[in-house]
């Protein structure tokens, strides 16, 4: 999910209860420190101002097919590159009633959510040494590469894992082949092919 700029500052996340019993769900606002920088550091805070995102209802009680929407506020201005956050969807464990050994098997997401900057960019520069392609984003918004393809004589292609490029980050990817690259780029706004 993304906010861009001059666009509404909020947002929802739509859930549903896909299993056969009831599902008590928290949700939480965490930012993102240094976007793109793994392991990702992660600041939660009770307080919304302090995070920079809201998430309402905290609590959600979801009846079998149920569905409900998470509704995320945006509370910080927009500053010179992205801002991230996580809203992480957690099940709480209730009781399980069973006459045999039971088991259940619950799942929590953390959802992405970032927030463009006023004048967004994307600056994608690539180089190639060999077999090895490295893109850097020059640019002070993130951009995501997807559906890339390297196509040899004889229509042979091979598939590119796609990425997601924050402002400054490097992303490096060996190559079957000397032959071109084509990675689609979704940014602010469009989506562009670009060739490397």
């Amino acid at each position: 999910m993304s906010f861009e700029p001059g666009q509404d500052q909020r947002a929802d996340i739509a859930i549903t209860n896909l299993a056969d019993r009831v599902q008590y769900l928290e949700i939480s606002a965490e930012k993102i420190v240094s976007p793109g920088v793994v392991p990702e550091e992660l600041f939660s805070s009770p307080n919304p101002n302090e995070v920079g995102l809201l998430v309402a209802p905290r609590r959600i009680t979801l009846q079998p097919g149920e569905e409900r929407l998470i509704r995320v506020i945006l509370l910080e201005a927009p500053s010179k590159t992205d801002k991230a956050w996580r809203v992480l969807i957690m099940p709480v464990v209730g009781k399980i009633e069973s006459t045999s050994s039971a088991a259940a098997i619950n799942v929590a997401y953390r959802a992405l959510v970032f927030a463009r900057p006023q004048t967004p960019k994307v600056g994608l520069s690539g180089h190639r040494d060999g077999r090895v392609l490295s893109i850097t984003n020059t640019g002070n918004t993130n951009a995501m590469l997807h559906s890339g393809s390297q196509c040899a004589p004889g229509d042979i292609c091979a598939e590119i894992s796609g990425k997601r490029l924050w402002p400054g980050m490097q992303w490096q990817v060996e190559l079957p082949t000397d032959a071109p690259v084509q990675c689609n780029v979704r940014g602010p706004g469009a989506e562009q092919l670009i060739e490397f």
